[in-house]
């Protein structure tokens, strides 16, 4: 008899701590109210790295990104326009002189970030797939060489919404990094 995923329990998440969840995607979840996991961070890239929602404005946790990215930190991007996802955008910016994209009316941005945007890396691209039309600052990343679905808090209990899975089609969506909880190896399913 094997062992199936689902039988192997996952690690928990541990607020703080870096964990690498694929070859080229790193997970560090913020520091929630009661001490519990809150936001997820996604570093993703090796020689140059993309922060994917750098989350609340908290020294420790901004402390913790830099430490794990430090001067390789080439850009940072947002699901999400709200406090929680972006709040800690600026200081992070200025911490590292990574580029700022973001949608649409986000103050302080370097790039405006819009439906099919592309990161070039050395070792990556990253799609943004605006969540409807992007005009409420909400978007998902696509990590094509992976075929992974960075998608903030978009996909709650499998709820994907109703313009995604047409938008991301063409991807082959095969795993998803979620705003809060586990990473999801077997996403396909969704899309």
């Amino acid at each position: 008899m094997s062992i199936t995923e689902e039988q192997v329990p996952l690690p928990p998440i541990t607020p703080g701590v870096a964990r690498a969840l694929s070859p080229l995607v790193r997970r560090i979840a913020a520091v929630g109210p009661d001490g519990e996991p809150g936001l997820n961070t996604y570093l993703v890239g090796i020689d140059e790295i993309v922060i994917v929602d750098p989350g609340p404005m908290d020294d420790g946790h901004l402390d913790v990104l830099c430490g794990c990215g430090g001067d390789r930190i080439r850009w940072i991007v947002l699901t999400d326009t709200s406090e929680p996802y972006s709040a800690g955008a600026m200081m992070l910016k200025e911490r590292t002189g990574a580029e700022l994209v973001a949608p649409p009316g986000f103050d302080g941005a370097d790039q405006v970030l819009g439906d099919g945007y592309k990161i070039d890396a050395t070792e990556f691209r990253i799609t943004a797939v605006a969540i409807d039309d992007g005009s409420d600052g909400k978007f998902s990343f696509v990590l094509e060489q992976e075929r992974t679905l960075l998608c903030g808090d978009h996909i709650v209990d499998d709820s994907v919404p109703e313009s995604l899975p047409a938008k991301v089609k063409s991807f082959r969506i095969k795993s998803m990094a979620p705003g809060h909880g586990q990473y999801v190896e077997d996403a396909g399913g969704l899309f």
